[in-house]
């Protein structure tokens, strides 16, 4: 198995073949070379991107096709785990709020 081909099998969506070469670029990796274990956490990482790409995307609707992405809450969740598994920032993970102050009364 090629690291493209580790990389296509994680997502289980159609891309671009254009989106996936970016993301993989993106990552320094090359597609064509065998994949291993080593590669998992950029490969993960690359997968964060692309479903990152897939949450932020619209449906796409023209004449009598309709694309429509699968469930982006489930995606969401994906891509939090991800994030959490490699060390990553959670971009899309909703604001916790802070206390600043604590008003005695």
């Amino acid at each position: 198995m090629t690291i493209k081909e580790a990389l296509t099998s994680t997502v289980n969506f159609p891309l671009p073949d254009s989106a996936i070469e970016k993301a993989l670029i993106d990552g320094d990796l090359i597609g064509t070379n065998p994949y291993a274990k080593s590669d998992a956490r950029a490969v993960g990482v690359c997968m964060a991107g692309l479903l990152f790409t897939l949450i932020t995307s619209a449906d796409v609707t023209e004449d009598d096709v309709w694309i429509k992405l699968p469930q982006r809450d489930v995606l969401l969740k994906v891509y939090s785990a991800l994030c959490k598994q490699w060390g990553l920032p959670d971009v899309l993970a909703p604001a916790k709020p802070t206390v600043k102050k604590i008003a005695f009364w």
